[in-house]
């Protein structure tokens, strides 16, 4: 859908989301907030700067990527998109449902990076399983 309206796809939508909430970032903050792959990022950034919609600068703490003054109206309709999405996804629910969904979501967000790490311990590719 982001493709389709915007020209950007689901993984550039989000780095570009999360410049507007965070700020300039680093590639692997972008990582950690999204849960990203590496390579995922790095062809997000790639389109996303190629696109004109980011800058990535160099200074001696690293390289930081920011959104452009051209990206804002693409964010904006992001955002538009997304919160017209949610209303129709929560109607029917009452405001108290509407924040205890809320609640969960971001209860079970929180431990995602808990999960993360323990696939990454436990479930470690190894010479043995090639």
């Amino acid at each position: 859908m982001y493709l389709e309206v915007l020209g950007i796809g689901v993984n550039e939508m989000r780095v570009l989301s999360i410049l507007y909430e965070f700020g300039e970032l680093q590639a692997w903050e972008v990582c950690d907030i999204l849960s990203m792959n590496k390579a995922t990022l790095s062809q997000a950034l790639k389109k996303l700067q190629k696109d004109g919609l980011i800058d990535i600068e160099t200074n001696r703490n690293g390289r930081f990527a920011k959104p452009t003054p051209k990206s804002l109206p693409i964010h904006r309709q992001i955002v538009r998109m997304a919160r017209s999405r949610e209303e129709i996804l929560l109607d029917g629910f009452s405001n108290a449902e509407r924040d205890k969904f809320r609640e969960l979501l971001t209860r079970f967000a929180a431990n995602l990076p808990k999960a993360v790490a323990y696939t990454a311990k436990h479930f470690q590719k190894s010479e043995t399983d090639e």
